[in-house]
């Protein structure tokens, strides 16, 4: 089985046969199972943002993992940007992807829900990876920059995760924290915490120009400040998001972001057309057009979230 940071690596890094206005659809899709979620995490669009809010229909999304299958996908992730675990029959849907033959299916969540009952239904269910998303190093930066006290909770859930899974290899146990240059030692103290009971723990950098600094170290607050080794929305382009990785949201369009949730995205209305047409698009298409030459002055991609506060 591939390692996490080697499937990161593909989707990032786009293949040349991938970087051209109407690319073959790639080996791997996310669908998302809900919207919702329990925490207000600071660097995140769906707690600052006004989103439409709700789980995916059933039918719509039987249908749509059929036809993933049948176009040659490989890897379907069931989550987004909202906290799949708030679904109850996650579990089957995990297991009725497994039954039409994809592959690899694979979830991230905040773990806040992973108790032991529910990591046994969807183990039982076929999962074939779990990803925990856990952002700080101890219980009061978790509270400030989650919005919620739940630290405890979930490094309680990841422990208890990798004790159920035993000897086993399946499903892999991962995890990612966010990481800041100007703050590393908060990923090293979040790694000493839960590096023995994952099989990978890697960083994921922070978006963008600005970082955030904690003023009275671990008592203050968050506040934007300016961070001279970020990365500029220039430098990130073309964004891998138009090219490697299709986003279904839950009430069945096709976005061109992998980070914003925002309705300004949408290429594709899936309960009118298929994948493959919203994939080849006109307006699609053309923005990939934009990100290709790097000019998305005039482009929905202009403001990005991900790269101004």
């Amino acid at each position: 089985m591939k390692k996490i940071k080697e499937r990161v690596f593909e989707t990032n890094n786009i293949p040349a046969e991938y970087l051209v206005e109407l690319p073959k659809f790639p080996k791997k899709a996310k669908v998302e199972a809900t919207s919702r979620c329990d925490l207000k995490c600071f660097y995140c669009s769906h707690t600052y943002k006004q989103i439409k809010k709700g789980d995916i229909d059933r039918k719509f999304l039987f249908r749509i993992l059929q036809e993933l299958k049948d176009i040659g996908v490989e890897e379907v992730g069931l989550f987004w940007i909202g906290e799949p675990l708030l679904v109850k029959d996650l579990p089957e849907y995990v297991a009725y992807a497994k039954k039409i033959g994809l592959e690899y299916v694979f979830i991230t969540t905040n773990g806040r829900l992973a108790t032991p009952g529910r990591i046994q239904q969807l183990f039982d269910s076929g999962l074939d990876s779990i990803k925990f998303s856990i952002n700080a190093g101890n219980r009061t930066l978790y509270q400030k920059s989650h919005g919620v006290d739940a630290f405890d909770t979930v490094v309680s859930n990841i422990k208890s995760t990798w004790n159920y899974r035993g000897n086993k290899s399946k499903p892999a146990i991962y995890a990612s924290s966010i990481f800041d240059p100007n703050t590393k030692n908060d990923f090293e103290e979040i790694n000493s915490i839960i590096d023995p009971y994952v099989d990978e723990h890697y960083p994921l950098r922070m978006y963008g120009e600005y970082s955030f600094l904690r003023e009275n170290d671990n008592q203050g607050i968050f506040k934007p400040v300016p961070n001279n080794i970020g990365r500029t929305l220039s430098s990130m382009l073309p964004c891998w998001s138009l090219f490697t990785i299709p986003h279904i949201s839950f009430d069945g369009y096709m976005s061109a972001c992998y980070c914003d949730h925002d309705e300004k995205y949408y290429f594709g209305n899936l309960n009118e057309i298929s994948l493959i047409e919203a994939w080849h698009s006109e307006e699609l298409a053309a923005l990939r057009r934009q990100h290709i030459a790097k000019a998305v002055k005039g482009t929905v991609c202009e403001d990005c979230i991900a790269y101004t506060v």
